[in-house]
């Protein structure tokens, strides 16, 4: 299948927005994703991929920790300020402010699942990252969409 047809049907498809972090000598890291879905139950496992390119990976694959921060509809300015590789990490976060630290847990989405990485591999042009989930928290809100190559609304 060609590559332009595989992301035209794969848009179809409205996917939430997340920014997922992780901590790494002392820094913050993250990236925007909507590459992210619950594996198991039991125990609580998730997935969550990021292209081979990224510099990024290093710090997840030194930390072995993450936080999937999922974005409301009212962070659209959050996912492109992750999105965007012209922004430096630093730059990325001075845009929110965090809840927490340690693994940086944003303020203001809908919620968050931090834990540990227990496995990652290359697939095609990404690296999957499963992690175990350790702890989470929901909030009250409606969820920053993405589909047909732009951001949606419910209703």
């Amino acid at each position: 299948m060609e590559q332009q047809d595989f992301k035209a049907v794969c848009g179809q498809f409205a996917t939430g927005i997340t920014v997922i972090t992780t901590t790494h000598n002392g820094k913050p890291y993250g990236f925007t994703a909507n590459s992210f879905t619950s594996v198991s139950l039991e125990p609580a496992v998730v997935l969550f991929c990021l292209k081979t390119a990224s510099e990024t990976n290093a710090a997840f694959q030194t930390s072995k920790t993450f936080a999937i921060n999922i974005l409301s509809d009212e962070q659209e300015a959050v996912s492109n300020a992750f999105a965007s590789s012209k922004n430096s990490q630093e730059a990325r976060f001075e845009q929110v402010e965090l809840l927490s630290k340690k693994v940086p847990v944003i303020k203001g989405g809908l919620g968050y699942l931090t834990g540990e990485i227990i496995k990652h591999e290359i697939v095609g042009d990404h690296i999957v990252y499963y992690g175990q989930v350790t702890e989470g928290k929901y909030f009250e809100g409606n969820p920053l969409l993405y589909a047909k190559g732009g951001y949606q609304c419910l209703g």
